[in-house]
């Protein structure tokens, strides 16, 4: 089984590999080449029924092979790690020197770096505007998003200015930095992960599965080349500052260094904000650590909106009640009088429900590791605003995946990649959507797999959840009672 795992993760991230490489496609925007430098990438021209059901199946495929390499380790399969992380790096370049594919966003970040190198704010100045002044960046603006300033955090925009400057006013050659920002993170990530597993060669090798080699990871952290990777490394950082060598050791000195790590990776995407209310829960009881926590994040996050400026909090505030995905959980109530997609009333209805899974999840999850205490309420909250958001997208769950590493084997692993799955299904091709897709029958399927599939398997897998949480049953080889959770564990655990 483990030799089948390896082999179905390898072959859907060459099928992802293979598609960005055949160039601008219903999966590839098109742009420039910026030759002999990457992205590199040939004008072969594949259909739509090509590429879509080549990346559907390279999804199905990653998946399964994730959840049989689980399954695996859980029996005894005990990979080499270095072979893993040699597999990691391998991915991680393929995907890095291909054009992004299932999705356009790093060409929306790509002009955004183009306007703050002009001078300008992109929290004020939009891509239409870029567009319009003929510059060549602000050509390859996809329309979906051309009347949007940015919605990223100041450190994101950051990253996106420094592409920009150093790529001389190509498209081409900004997506490629964009790319090499997201590669050093998932490698560095992937490296950590390895080091703070490295006593235990079972966890250690499913930390390389449940991200190193996860195929729906790369997919959507290096094929799509979202920033969602850099603000999870950054988080991921920030937990593992508080537990050199893999053991809790939380100093003042070490939460504060945990608060600046968190307000960074805060700036990148605000959800990450959720982490560092897991880590104010661990510190809760003790006024001096939760001091240190709170002056760090604040000593990031204060600075960089203020030379973002006022512009900027409104746009990644407003980002909080932007519109839904097609595939939300929320779409079963749009047939209900006065409820629909975008309305402020599934807005409403999602931060209700995200708040009471998130009291049931602290209350009721399976047993963290003593190791890394403050995993478990960080997973606890990211995972029930993930579950209920009506603003979905499958690059969102970057940040449960390395958070999941750090937590004993349960039945959480399966919830994650039946959560990644149909999402990442359901936003492919990811350039041209389902309605402008041909033939019929593949816009039909599309339709299908968006509309229907994926938002009646969120459901489930929500449902799911909650009988988790409700019945105890985490434990998948004995289905042993794991309702008592490490809250406790951690009020015990020294915090000085």
């Amino acid at each position: 089984m483990g030799w089948a795992a390896t082999t179905a993760m390898g072959a859907s991230v060459a099928a992802m590999a293979a598609i960005g490489a055949l160039g601008p496609s219903a999966a590839v925007p098109a742009f420039g080449s910026a030759a002999p430098w990457p992205p590199w990438f040939a004008t072969a021209d594949p259909s739509p029924t090509l590429v879509s059901v080549t990346l559907w199946a390279a999804v199905l495929v990653g998946g399964a092979g994730l959840g049989a390499g689980l399954v695996a380790v859980r029996w005894g399969w005990r990979p080499r790690p270095g072979r893993l992380i040699a597999g990691s790096v391998i991915a991680v370049l393929a995907l890095m020197l291909i054009p992004p594919v299932g999705s356009t966003d790093i060409l929306d970040y790509a002009v955004y770096g183009r306007i703050a190198a002009l001078g300008h704010s992109p929290y004020q100045m939009t891509p239409l505007q870029l567009k319009s002044t003929g510059d060549p960046v602000g050509a390859a603006a996809p329309t979906p998003w051309d009347t949007d300033p940015s919605v990223y955090g100041p450190l994101a925009t950051a990253t996106e200015w420094t592409a920009a400057e150093l790529s001389a006013g190509s498209a081409a050659r900004t997506v490629f930095w964009l790319k090499a920002w997201n590669g050093l993170a998932y490698l560095a990530l992937v490296l950590g992960l390895d080091r703070l597993a490295r006593s235990d060669s079972a966890r250690r090798a499913r930390a390389h599965l449940l991200w190193s080699v996860n195929p729906l990871m790369l997919l959507a952290v290096m094929a799509g080349g979202h920033v969602d990777g850099l603000s999870a490394a950054i988080a991921f950082f920030a937990l593992a500052s508080l537990c050199p060598g893999g053991v809790w050791r939380p100093s003042p000195r070490r939460w504060l260094l945990a608060g600046l790590l968190l307000g960074a990776a805060s700036a990148v995407k605000a959800p990450l904000l959720l982490v560092g209310a897991g880590l104010g829960w661990v510190t809760r009881r003790s006024t001096r650590a939760l001091a240190a926590l709170g002056l760090g994040m604040l000593a990031v996050l204060l600075p960089c909106y203020l030379v973002a400026g006022w512009s900027a909090v409104k746009a990644v505030a407003g980002r909080a009640a932007g519109s839904p995905a097609v595939y939300e959980p929320w779409r079963v109530l749009t047939g209900v009088p006065g409820l629909h997609p975008g309305d402020a009333s599934i807005d409403v209805l999602g931060a209700f429900a995200a708040v009471i899974l998130a009291v049931i999840m602290l209350r009721r999850m399976p047993q963290g590791s003593a190791s890394y205490p403050s995993a478990r309420p960080a997973l606890a909250l990211m995972l029930a605003w993930l579950v209920t958001t009506p603003q979905q997208r499958p690059w969102y769950d970057a940040a449960i995946f390395p958070l999941l590493a750090l937590m004993p084997t349960t039945r959480l692993d399966w919830i994650a990649v039946a959560r990644a799955v149909p999402a990442a299904l359901a936003e492919l091709p990811g350039v041209t959507y389902y309605p402008d897709l041909h033939p019929g029958w593949l816009s039909a399927t599309a339709k299908v797999i968006s509309t229907r599939l994926a938002p009646g398997v969120l459901i489930v897998v929500a449902l799911a959840l909650l009988w988790l949480c409700v019945s105890g049953r985490w434990n998948a080889a004995n289905g042993s009672d794991s309702r008592s959770s490490t809250l406790a564990d951690a009020g015990r655990v020294s915090l000085q």
